[in-house]
């Protein structure tokens, strides 16, 4: 997805940490921490399916995600890890499952003194941000928004229109952040809503029910897609989503304390404290 979503996002922010740190690396591909002669730790970031690591680096992590089941189509290349790291405990046992170990959970991390609340008029109700390029992006239920969303304003942020700094502004313009989603490694999204202060409506479905809080609905169904890449669908409920959302926009009280727990647990990913855990896997 585009504003340095998903993987962009994770790489920006744990360079940084490495950088801030003082440890030398290069970013391509992967994240490369060099010693005199070639690559000491190389860090691959991304999903279980495109991880191949090769190389000469002494040490290979994967910090991988997914949405889905794992294929043991995958154990050949997963196996050339020296540590798997997850960013949530539903990708671990995800891992686990094929019999993988994972080495430790650390959740993704974002910048709270960027994302943070911002003393500006509310321009819309609600607010949800997530990919939609084609059909292959049905999960997100991101075309689903406005029905869950009507009678109230909203706004349906997909593609890359905003600036990575400027998203902050985006999210400080909505009264709510609403999550439909059906299946996340993570959900950064989410969390980058709760940093600013926003009360979270959500499909209680992981990995977002690991780092919101809010008002969550549990799915309806729960199926699971077919091919290499396979998705863990929670299909959300619809109609209380609808309701919950309805009546917490009738409620400011309740709004007002909702989004000051969600500022509270939000500075909980600060990349600066999330990411020492890789600081024990490169020394």
């Amino acid at each position: 997805m585009a504003q340095w979503r998903g993987f962009g996002c994770v790489v920006k922010h744990l360079s940084r940490f490495l950088r801030e740190n003082g440890i030398p690396h290069h970013v391509g591909a992967w994240i490369e921490i060099p010693r005199p002669g070639n690559p000491r730790v190389a860090i691959w970031v991304g999903h279980w399916a495109f991880q191949k690591p090769s190389g000469p680096a002494r040490i290979k992590i994967g910090y991988l995600v997914t949405e889905g089941r794992v294929k043991r189509e995958g154990l050949k290349w997963l196996c050339g890890f020296d540590y798997i790291i997850t960013p949530s405990r539903w990708v671990k046992e995800r891992l686990e499952e094929v019999g993988l170990h994972v080495d430790a959970v650390m959740p993704h991390g974002i910048d709270t003194q960027l994302f943070k609340p911002m003393p500006m008029p509310k321009f819309v109700d609600v607010l949800s941000v997530g990919i939609w390029e084609s059909p292959f992006d049905d999960r997100k239920f991101m075309r689903r928004v406005v029905d869950v969303a009507f009678p109230y304003a909203c706004h349906i942020h997909t593609r890359n229109t905003v600036p990575y700094e400027e998203l902050p502004k985006l999210y400080n313009m909505a009264r709510v952040y609403l999550s439909l989603t059906a299946c996340e490694g993570f959900n950064i999204p989410v969390l980058e809503a709760m940093a600013c202060g926003l009360p979270i409506v959500y499909n209680d479905a992981p990995a977002t029910n690991e780092i919101a809080v809010g008002i969550g609905v549990k799915p309806t169904r729960v199926y699971e897609t077919q091919g290499l890449v396979s998705y863990t669908i929670h299909e959300p409920d619809f109609a209380r989503i609808r309701e919950e959302l309805h009546r917490l926009l009738e409620d400011p009280k309740r709004m007002e304390e909702l989004g000051r727990r969600s500022r509270e647990r939000a500075l909980q990913y600060d990349y600066r404290e999330v990411y020492r855990k890789i600081l024990e896997f490169i020394h």
